[in-house]
């Protein structure tokens, strides 16, 4: 008698976390890590006990179908979904078999763990749940296969799942990443509501996350800054500066991190160094009017010491300096004027020579140099025979003086002295033009000797005509000591004594 096999259903482990009380199918709140932990940890053993199940338990028990008419039993065919014999299976197969179930349960270790980290840190509930349910039917067929005994199958599907999980957790921490990102965003650009808004969107998925922290605490701070911002600009617009300053400070002490700060400090010191050069400048400009040359040349270097290359400095500085050399060659020319009017020829020499070291093609200062230079030279010339007439006894004297005394009435609106220094010496000349008697008387036994006229050997006494003037007398005789006289001959003068009375 043929015994009729027993049936029996096959149970369906929850290897991918399916049926009533799944993951799946339950709300989760926020866990602290402790409790994630142990969640986890639960998972894996529940996993490890279905695979227990399904290795040493299930296949004894799933029932085998009834063998068609006029097989023996000695040959059971296989089920309909696997088509193999449940009894007998090749060792290659069976290897190939048990590694697909390894790498299957492998696969869907790593699944349980994206989908732990979906749940407990990005909250995907809150903005993937839909994708996720698909995903999770994706597991749901996995386990189907895993447990009809199809690894290689039930590893695909496993791992489409798991790479779909992956994509998720990627768009997750994109989605994240991308309002924090724009939550920073606004707040640069000082968009409180965009802000707000952004940081929304984050803590749909990092609720937790220290940056997200962070990025509000800053944005609740956005409007107070706002406004401190805009009253600082209003201050800079009625140019007080100071006050605009101080709003900033106060910026600065609520949040260091407000973009735009520190060019908001610096463009309200060029405001201020704007400012103070323009005042600068048009003091510089009022004296150069005023003829404070030199108050002037400070203002402009005062400028270019802050900003060596200031246009306006530069052009100020230059006009300054130009227009202080014209009023003091001005000066000097008019100084030149009036010393020749005053026949001060030295003084005006001068004036002349100090007005060509500025600029030596001043055609004034060269002409007037020129005529002051022989004028000058003249008054001396005049001055040495007018204050020793004596000189013009000699020939060379006398012809030098007279040619002196041509130039210099030659010389054209001379002045005064110029004019009182030439009649004098018409006079002297004049006067040294008429001889006048010298007479000399000597012992007749001196030799006598006049310079620059002649020896005039011994004599008692000696009557010669000679232009008036200087001259040198010198008596020798032997045995005596030579006698030298200088006199200046001039008319009426008494005789003159020449002898050698003192012995050697």
């Amino acid at each position: 008698m043929t015994e009729e096999p027993v049936h029996i259903e096959p149970v369906a482990p929850p290897l991918s976390g399916r049926g009533r009380d799944s993951r799946w199918h339950r709300r989760r709140g926020r866990r602290r890590s402790t409790l994630r932990v142990w969640a986890f940890a639960g998972a894996l053993t529940v996993l490890a006990g279905a695979l227990v199940f399904v290795a040493a338990y299930l296949p004894e028990r799933i029932d085998r179908p009834l063998q068609p008419p006029g097989l023996g039993t000695s040959n059971p065919t296989v089920t309909p979904q696997g088509r193999r014999d449940a009894e007998i299976v090749p060792p290659f197969e069976a290897a190939e078999l048990a590694q697909a179930r390894q790498e299957a349960e492998a696969q869907l270790a790593e699944f349980i763990a994206l989908q732990l980290r979906l749940e407990e840190e990005l909250n995907v509930e809150a903005w993937g749940k839909s994708e996720l349910d698909a995903i999770k039917g994706r597991a749901n067929d996995a386990d189907d296969l895993f447990v009809a005994g199809e690894f290689v199958e039930a590893l695909d599907e496993y791992a489409g799942a798991t790479d779909q999980l992956k994509a998720l957790l990627a768009k997750g921490d994109e989605r994240f990443s991308t309002a924090l990102a724009e939550g920073e965003a606004a707040i640069v650009a000082l968009d409180h509501s965009a802000a707000v808004a952004a940081f929304e969107r984050a803590s749909t998925v990092r609720a937790d996350d220290p940056r997200l922290a962070a990025g509000s605490a800053r944005t609740a701070k956005l409007p107070e800054i706002i406004e401190l911002l805009r009253e600082s600009d209003r201050a800079v617009l009625r140019r007080n500066h100071p006050l605009a300053e101080e709003f900033l400070v106060k910026v600065k002490a609520i949040d260091p991190a407000t973009t735009g700060l520190d060019a908001r400090f610096a463009a309200i010191a060029a405001d201020i160094a704007d400012e103070l050069r323009r005042k600068t400048l048009s003091e510089g400009f009022a004296a150069l009017e005023n003829g404070d040359h030199d108050i002037a040349i400070e203002a402009f270097e005062r400028v270019l010491a802050r900003t060596p290359r200031d246009p306006d400095g530069l052009a100020g500085l230059q006009q300054a300096k130009q227009a202080r050399i014209l009023a003091q060659i001005d000066r000097l020319r008019g100084a030149a004027e009036r010393a020749e009017q005053q026949a001060e020829w030295a003084s005006a020499l001068a004036s002349y020579n100090e007005s060509l070291a500025i600029d030596p093609t001043l055609k004034f200062a060269i002409t007037g140099k020129q005529r002051i230079a022989a004028r000058v030279a003249l008054m001396r010339a005049m001055a040495r025979y007018n204050g020793d007439p004596a000189v013009l006894s000699g020939e060379t004297e006398f012809a030098d003086a007279r040619e002196v005394l041509a130039r210099a009435e030659a010389e054209v609106d001379p002045g005064e002295k110029f004019t009182a220094e030439v009649a004098k010496l018409r006079a002297a000349i004049e006067q040294s033009t008429a001889p006048v008697p010298l007479i000399l008387v000597s012992d007749n036994a001196t030799e006598v000797v006049i310079h620059k006229v002649g020896a005039l050997g011994v004599f008692t006494r000696n009557e010669l005509l000679l232009r008036p003037g200087r001259y040198i007398i010198i008596g020798s005789r032997d045995g005596c000591r030579d006698v030298r006289r200088e006199i200046i001959l001039a008319p009426d003068m008494e005789p003159v004594d020449i002898r050698c009375v003192e012995s050697i």
